[in-house]
């Protein structure tokens, strides 16, 4: 199987998805997180804002032709022209997300040595990262996925957190 990172309209990821499935023999994620705010209280928000990705057993001209037409489309990673594989660490990660699911909960995270974390619970579980920020009054960590070629950020909100 191949992987692909596709780049949508932000906010149109779920309509893109389900417009895709149609259009094309593939399958297609979008990851979603919940996340809590004073102001919002629990919410569900994507975990990569504008991006979706996609298996294929070979992306061919007539899937990349109907991914164009579907409504929200942006890009194909790298560039349209040059589409690039997921592989490596990236595809490790991405298939783990995948098995856990695109819809996550909260995740209990460690510190690492080298500015990595770790979740050791919740659905994002195994996951390691690099860390980019740690905001403890809003129990927030930014990490940097390897997903995505311009190092997409997320934060973690965690409950526990254990430091190595």
């Amino acid at each position: 199987m191949e992987y692909y990172c596709i780049m949508v309209q932000t906010g149109e990821e779920k309509a893109f998805r389900e417009a895709a499935l149609k259009a094309v023999d593939a399958k297609i994620y979008s990851f979603e997180r919940k996340l809590y705010t004073k102001r919002r209280g629990w919410f569900t928000a994507p975990l990569f804002s504008g991006y979706v990705f996609i298996e294929v057993s070979e992306l061919t001209a007539s899937i990349f032709e109907n991914l164009k037409k579907t409504s929200g489309f942006c890009r194909i990673l790298r560039d349209n022209q040059n589409p690039v594989k997921i592989t490596g660490k990236a595809l490790e990660e991405l298939k783990l997300f995948i098995r856990n699911g695109e819809n996550w909960g909260i995740s209990k995270v460690q510190f690492l040595p080298g500015q990595k974390i770790l979740a050791v619970s919740g659905p994002l579980k195994g996951l390691e990262g690099n860390i980019v920020a740690v905001n403890k009054k809003k129990k927030q960590i930014t990490v940097q996925s390897s997903l995505t070629f311009d190092g997409k950020k997320f934060d973690l909100l965690y409950e526990d957190v254990e430091v190595m």
